[in-house]
């Protein structure tokens, strides 16, 4: 019984700690099997930490953060799959650090490196 109940009090207490420090997508717009994979892009960034929305709130800003990278790097009608990003370090009592990567499909001709 005691063994149980350590077991327990460590799973809440790894629970919570992960819980505070750092948030995490599982692959926000998959790739499918169809897109011509071309690249990758990274990025890094400072956001407001915005805890109660985090995941639709930085969805969308790694999104457009990712699409702007791409377009930098390649040409062509392109999109972004395979998001993954991770909350960092807070930088103040308001801002965290973001980084996030992507794969860069092809959805028309004309793309470069």
């Amino acid at each position: 019984m005691r063994i149980r109940k350590r077991i327990i009090k460590c799973s809440v207490g790894l629970f919570i700690m992960l819980l505070f420090s750092c948030s995490t997508t599982v692959d926000y717009l998959p790739i499918s099997p169809d897109d011509t994979l071309i690249g990758s892009v990274q990025i890094s960034f400072i956001t407001r930490d915005t805890w109660l929305l985090k995941n639709k709130t930085i969805n969308t800003q790694v999104y457009n953060k990712l699409m702007e990278a791409a377009i930098q790097k390649y040409t062509g009608d392109i999109d972004i799959r395979d998001i993954w990003w991770v909350t960092g370090r807070k930088i103040n009592s308001r801002d965290i650090e973001v980084s996030a990567t992507a794969k860069v499909i092809r959805l028309g001709s004309g793309d470069k490196e």
